[in-house]
């Protein structure tokens, strides 16, 4: 007997279906606007502007333009155009035509530079320079705002001097022919016309000037101290060492001492703190610093020489700078730069070094290490290195280093391990970031399935010799196993502002058999040549349009299954299919193309189908609309099994012809306030047609569902609970109730229907309830003057009931809270339970109980205890109905000591007796290095497994061996994956 609703749920409906008349018609478009203001040239937009970032510097200059500094994720938005930056710099300017006031713009774009136009066309550039007119109000929102003066910042020391020069190449004309103009500067930054020179002092214990060849020298002894100051964007320099040789410019006579500044004991020199000479900075020439003597050309030291540069310091034994062209060569050199990301050092030792700008060096016969030790315990030894920092830094301290980012090349490097090469590659290029490396991951291992197991991850662009493209990353795969054969794979990942994707590419000459662990799984392959390959692309159009396209190819059924299980058990389907949207607010117009090519897969093809989705549309102030409409043409190919897969996962299904379908779902919601309760009655009528059918020819089909949706909050606070015991002081008991009830009633069933879509043939009527009961107790905790609320304890209770509760027995029941109709029809009552016993130790709970056979589908018991930095441990249970599974859980992280850690795991599964997993792990510690042994054993799909793992320190993604333990390495906490 169908399910008595309440009459709530049918007064709701009455309401529902006298809506429609109620609704007035809209006014009439006008047929032409009214100019009562004379039209702006075209230069001249009528728009609003809108800028945004992290930081803004306002101030007033002399002449009355309002200057605007922003830095950080810099957006300025006029219209549909849109500016974007790093960094910008914008004057505006009042003025006037025709009695309209409007303002000017000039912006210089720093770094990461892109302008997109109305049409959608883009400009990018390291530098953009930018001119636009608005008569419209200016609105500036920011993190952060100042109205200190940033003038005496580097870029805005820059970009003042691209304005002074693209002022000269403009003309006005120009500017007010076209709503925007935009210029590219191409590298003119660095210029000498936009170039800001750094100051350069020196000092020592002894100084001596005398002329050599018509310019002055001078040496200096004892505790030489070499400085230059930060200019466009590059670090200050520091040269220490015992002596040095500093060569001068525009030399004056020698040895006259300059009488106007008093104090001095020798030419060109003042007392220090320590008693030493400083030369003072002088005049200035092109920001060149002067003294007696002229300015500094170049300097040459020797004996314990320290150059530092932000984080990056250099010790060696002979160097030579050139200030001028920011050159240098270092002998007998150790490079040491630090790596923000994994707060790891990074050592270059190498024969020669020869700075050849003030971010591109050159080094011969050297060894890249983490190691401090001279002699390291893991090396890459690269016969000529070059590498190119373009790192960030900051605008206002730029010795504060941001996003690590560059280029690199490499010819014949090697990878050694205690001096002994173990890998040789020829030549690698490409760029540097905070996460990259060449050499991106090495597993090894041995199973009982795959034999021995090398598996290895290399930067696709760096190994292949070309740079990396910016939005791109790419991998490249080589792989053996000593029972399957030889394997290799391309993964690629990019994403640009105006479209991103993936390809995965695998192949592998496979000459083993499957072991899929399950009865009539085990079983050898339909082809030796196995593999896969995806794209998936999405491209956004102008006008609200974009394009999503996907082609997939797997060699075999069961190939994902084997080689890549967590893609196959939680990833998207592979499809090939054509998809195009236009979205504009809450409503979206789809076409779906979609083809099968894997015959193993059952498939719904679109040849093509068509949508019209609109949501949350207002109707009046007192409902929305929900519609959903599809029309086209669609074809059910069901997959081509063998007979054990059909005796197991029942028969197959009949395929349909090409079938012309259409289908509409409109719903109406109202909701309402009553007090504190929030009730949201709802209806919804879906008509849908089809050609053809599985026995009746064409059909169609009307299918509604009635009912409402309510929830209600209520809280009460207990500041006198307390316990010491308990850890608890003071309590609120938060309670959220909620409940949803429905209708449903149609002509057809959903088997008269062929299975094209789930959520649209799939559905049948049915009546049903759910209640829902979600509690929440809260404390504070922690020590007095830091307390913190927490959650002590969680307590959910949910129950649906159906009608209609014939669904599937091995599956959990579910109601949809949106589409009640998508429910699972099982009767069932579910429970989840969360304690905090204090901040390292909590029990979770969860059960899921069947009404419709009284049994007990799902039940998981667990405790989680983190006592870190030494010990964690997990225990738990977990029951799985449909599998008829019990297992009895444990796992534990342990420090032994500095030096050593211990990772435990084990699941036992009662009803077999087998350990279906079992892993020990033992980490050892070594300077900047690591070293693990794992050993894993699965009685259930009798295998068995050891690898060893080895990883530098702070880069875990390039082990040699298992990564599951590498974790252990910085913390013993409890976290997923291991």
């Amino acid at each position: 007997m169908r399910m008595k609703l309440i009459p709530a749920i049918l007064i709701a409906t009455v309401v529902l279906l006298g809506v429609s008349s109620t609704l007035n018609a809209q006014s009439l478009v006008p047929l032409a606007d009214n100019v009562e203001e004379p039209l702006l040239p075209a230069g001249i937009s009528a728009g609003d502007v809108e800028m945004f970032g992290e930081l803004v510097y306002l101030w007033k200059a002399q002449n009355g333009e309002n200057v605007v500094h922003f830095v950080g994720d810099f957006e300025l938005q006029l219209g549909s155009r849109r500016l974007n930056a790093d960094q910008a710099v914008i004057w505006m300017t009042p003025r006037e035509h025709d009695e309209v006031e409007y303002k000017a713009f000039e912006i210089v774009l720093w770094q990461n530079a892109r302008v997109f136009e109305s049409a959608g066309s883009v400009t990018r550039g390291p530098v953009l320079f930018v001119t636009l007119n608005s008569s419209g109000q200016v609105r500036t929102s920011a993190d952060q705002k100042s109205t200190d003066k940033s003038d005496e910042t580097a870029v805005f020391e820059r970009a003042e001097r691209v304005r002074s020069v693209m002022k000269r190449r403009l003309s006005e004309d120009a500017i007010m022919e076209s709503p925007i103009t935009v210029i590219e500067l191409s590298g003119g930054t660095d210029s000498p016309e936009f170039e800001v020179r750094p100051n350069v002092s020196y000092q020592g214990n002894e100084t001596e000037i005398e002329q050599a060849e018509g310019r002055a020298v001078v040496t200096v002894i004892g505790d030489v101290y070499v400085f230059r100051g930060e200019s466009g964007g590059t670090d200050p320099l520091e040269l220490r060492a015992d002596r040095a040789v500093v060569f001068l410019l525009d030399s004056e006579e020698p040895g006259k001492p300059d009488e106007d500044r008093p104090g001095r004991r020798g030419p060109g020199t003042v007392d220090d703190d320590r008693g030493g000479l400083l030369k003072p900075l002088g005049e200035e020439d092109g920001g060149m610093s002067f003294g007696a003597g002229g300015r500094v050309e170049g300097v040459y030291l020797e004996g314990d020489i320290i150059l530092s540069s932000g984080e990056r310091s250099i010790r060696a034994s002979q160097l030579y700078y050139d200030f001028i062209h920011d050159r240098a060569l270092i002998l007998d050199a150790v490079m040491r730069t630090f790596e923000p990301t994994r707060n790891l050092p990074v050592y270059v030792r190498a024969e020669q070094i020869r700075q050849l700008s003030a971010r591109e060096f050159n080094a011969k016969n050297s060894r890249l290490t983490t190691s401090e030790f001279y002699t390291p315990h893991y090396h890459i030894g690269i016969q000529d290195l070059v590498l190119t920092d373009r790192s960030k830094r900051d605008a206002i301290v730029p010795s504060q280093p941001g996003h690590v980012s560059g280029s690199f090349k490499a010819k014949h490097s090697t990878f050694c391990l205690e001096g002994l090469p173990v890998f040789y590659w020829p030549y690698t290029s490409g760029n540097l970031s905070d996460t990259e490396t060449g050499l991106r991951g090495i597993r090894t291992g041995y199973s009982d399935d795959f034999g021995v197991e090398f598996e290895s991850r290399w930067s696709l662009f760096n190994v292949m010799g070309l740079e990396q493209p910016a939005g791109f990353d790419g991998s490249l795969l080589l792989d053996y196993f000593s029972k399957r054969g030889p394997a290799t794979g391309i993964n690629l990942d990019y994403e640009t502002d105006t479209y991103f994707g993936l390809y995965r590419g695998y192949y592998i000459h496979d000459t083993g058999n499957d072991d899929l662990a399950g009865k009539f799984r085990d079983e050898e392959p339909d082809t030796q040549n196995r593999g896969r390959s995806t794209i998936r692309h999405r491209q956004y159009l102008p006008n609200d349009w974009q394009l999503s396209f996907e082609l997939s190819y797997i060699s075999d059924k069961n190939f994902m299954e084997e080689y890549f299980q967590n893609e196959f058990d939680e990833g998207k389907d592979q499809e090939t299919v054509l998809y195009l949207k236009k979205q504009v607010d809450n409503w979206a117009f789809t076409s779906l193309l979609q083809y099968r090519i894997l015959d193993f897969v059952n498939t719904t093809e679109r040849l093509p189908d068509f949508g019209f989705y609109l949501i949350g549309e207002p109707i009046g102030s007192f409902a929305t609309l929900f519609s959903e409409n599809r029309a086209g043409w669609v074809r059910y190919r069901r997959a081509e099994r063998d007979f054990h897969y059909h005796l197991l996962y029942g028969g197959p299904q009949g395929e349909s012809g090409t079938t012309a379908r259409g289908d509409t779902r409109q719903e109406l919601e109202v909701p309402l306030v009553i007090g504190d309760l929030k009730v949201v009655p709802f209806g919804s009528i879906r008509g849908s047609a089809w050609d053809d059918s599985p026995a009746d020819g064409g059909v169609e089909r009307v299918f509604g569902t009635f009912g409402l949706r309510g929830s209600m909050y209520a809280w009460k606070v207990f500041p006198d609970v307390r316990s010491d015991l308990l850890d608890i002081n003071g309590l609120r008991h938060m309670v959220k109730a909620d409940i949803v009830a429905w209708g449903s009633s149609g002509n057809r069933d959903s088997s008269d229907l062929y299975p094209f879509d789930e959520n649209v043939e799939d559905i049948d009527e049915v009546d049903g309830v759910s209640f829902g009961i979600r509690q929440r107790f809260q404390t504070k905790r922690g020590a007095p003057g830091k307390q913190r609320i927490v959650d002590v304890l969680t307590v959910d209770l949910e129950m649906g009931l159906f009608n209609n509760a014939d669904g599937d027995e091995y599956t959990n029941g579910f109601v949809s809270y949106s589409r009640p109709e998508n429910s699972v029809t099982r009767n069932y009552v579910n429970a989840a339970v969360m304690y905090r016993v204090n901040d390292s130790t909590q029990v979770l709970s969860e059960a899921n109980v069947d009404l419709n056979d009284g049994s007990l589908d799902n039940f998981n018991l667990s405790l989680a205890v983190e006592r870190t930095p030494r010990l964690s441990y997990l225990l738990g249970y977990r029951y799985i109905g449909e599998l008829d599974s019990n297992l009895l859980g444990a796992g534990m992280n342990y420090r032994i000591s500095e030096k050593y850690s211990l990772a435990l795991r084990e699941q036992f599964d009662l009803d077999q007796g087998k350990t279906a997993e079992f892993d020990l792990g033992i980490i050892r510690k070594f300077p900047r290095w690591y070293v693990g042994v794992t050993f894993a054993l699965n009685e259930v799909d009798e295998d068995f497994g050891v690898s060893v793992s080895a990883w530098p320190e702070g880069l875990p993604r390039a082990t040699l061996g298992s990564s599951r333990f590498t974790g252990l390495a910085t913390s013993t906490g409890i976290r997923p994956g291991q």
